[in-house]
């Protein structure tokens, strides 16, 4: 059974990558050429876990679907057209420099990373969003300003004709590939660009954006391009065809200069 299951994410995965050019058609996919995305994620916790005594065999575990979900994820981004360079959290903001565009993963440790990248010029996606207080993005509470929701697999569209809409029609879309993954939410100020809503959560933003420039949270002026976007530690290789075109958008989206 689990083998289907897998067999079932690779193969919605694939077709992703072809049903997402589809979907995603107000986005030009020729400005990743050329461009380094500086991915950000934990690239220890794994080995220390395996290194442990007594060994957590279900720590491991997790820890490797997180690490296969990263190393997915920088694969698929290469396959856009990206160049990119992985760094670990711990990793010091100079490491930014000849950077175009700073995702950072899921897996990070929220502390270690903080506002590091809060004041720097360069188009940023966070998957993370304990850190969205830091990145002055949201507030700094934690199940009030942002949280995660168990068991969700649909997200309300509520600005379609925005290209961080790929093109997808308004209202409820299927993302993920069955219910039962976690999904991240934040509630961003009055600058903020909402693209997606948790299904039934109106106030709950799954995708949202502030271009660059707009008031964020306590009055601060993003310095280029933010936006955040649901994905969990293990949900990359569950995005289905419509998920895949969303992330698509937000990184194309993210990387153009605005005009």
């Amino acid at each position: 059974m689990r083998m289907i299951r897998r067999l079932t994410i690779i193969l919605l995965a694939l077709l992703g990558l072809t049903a997402s050019s589809a979907l995603a058609a107000s986005v030009d996919p020729a400005v990743a050429r050329g461009k380094v995305v500086l991915y950000v994620s934990n690239m220890t916790k794994l080995e220390k876990a395996r290194a442990a005594a007594p060994l957590d065999p279900k720590r491991v575990a997790t820890l490797e679907t997180w690490r296969r979900n990263d190393t997915a994820l920088v694969t698929w981004l290469k396959g856009l057209g990206f160049g990119v360079r992985q760094v670990d959290e711990s990793a010091p903001s100079a490491t930014t420099h000849g950077a175009d565009l700073i995702i950072v993963s899921e897996s990070i440790d929220a502390l270690e990373v903080a506002n590091k990248y809060r004041a720097t010029p360069i188009p940023l996606i966070t998957f993370e969003n304990d850190i969205l207080g830091d990145l002055a993005m949201a507030g700094q509470k934690n199940h009030r300003d942002y949280g995660t929701d168990d068991d969700q697999r649909f997200v309300d569209i509520v600005n379609a004709p925005h290209p961080l809409a790929a093109g997808l029609a308004a209202g409820i879309q299927n993302v993920l590939i069955d219910e039962h993954f976690k999904m991240n939410w934040g509630k961003p100020g009055l600058g903020a660009t909402t693209i997606a809503t948790l299904r039934g959560e109106p106030d709950k933003a799954a995708i949202f954006a502030y271009e660059r420039g707009a008031t964020m949270n306590g009055e601060a002026l993003a310095p280029a391009r933010r936006v955040s976007f649901f994905l969990w530690q293990d949900t990359f290789e569950a995005l289905r065809p419509e998920g895949l075109a969303l992330l698509r958008a937000a990184v194309l989206w993210a990387a153009t200069p605005p005009s």
